[in-house]
């Protein structure tokens, strides 16, 4: 084998190595990207309540987010970023299973997130009950009617 065929052989390797260490270093880059904040996201609620449905939120949480024996979810305690974070690492992953990208996108728990905020509460407010009020401030008459 002659000297020149030998070099043109490692050369095209060398240029093989070289190809394939700079596509490697491209396409780092491209997947190290950071994703969207998911507090930008904008959700859709119609999606979301089906999105509810589909993962069966209302197992435990009702279907109105407000019964069941999970936390309650309406009115959401959290701003979007916070649920979205929880559901990605609940504190208790026996109770609360997490949901990782793969199984639910930012985009997918922003539309849940929507629909949450978007129910009314089937709760009175704590004003509108007299009994609690009596309770609450310790005054008797707190429940009567106002001359």
């Amino acid at each position: 084998m002659r000297m020149g065929m030998r070099m043109t052989g490692w050369l095209s390797l060398g240029l093989g190595v070289s190809g394939a260490a700079l596509f490697t270093v491209v396409t780092a880059g491209a997947t190290i990207e950071p994703s969207q904040d998911p507090a930008a996201l904008r959700g859709d609620t119609d999606r979301g309540r089906v999105l509810f449905e589909t993962y069966t939120c209302y197992g435990c949480h009702g279907y109105t987010g407000e019964t069941g024996f999970g936390p309650r979810l309406n009115p959401p305690r959290h701003d979007q970023a916070e649920f979205v974070q929880y559901l990605r690492n609940p504190r208790n992953p026996r109770r609360m299973p997490p949901y990782q990208q793969d199984d639910a996108s930012d985009q997918t728990l922003a539309d849940i997130f929507a629909y949450l905020t978007s129910l009314p509460s089937a709760s009175p407010e704590a004003e509108s009950i007299p009994l609690l009020q009596t309770i609450l401030t310790g005054d008797e008459n707190a429940d009567d009617p106002p001359n």
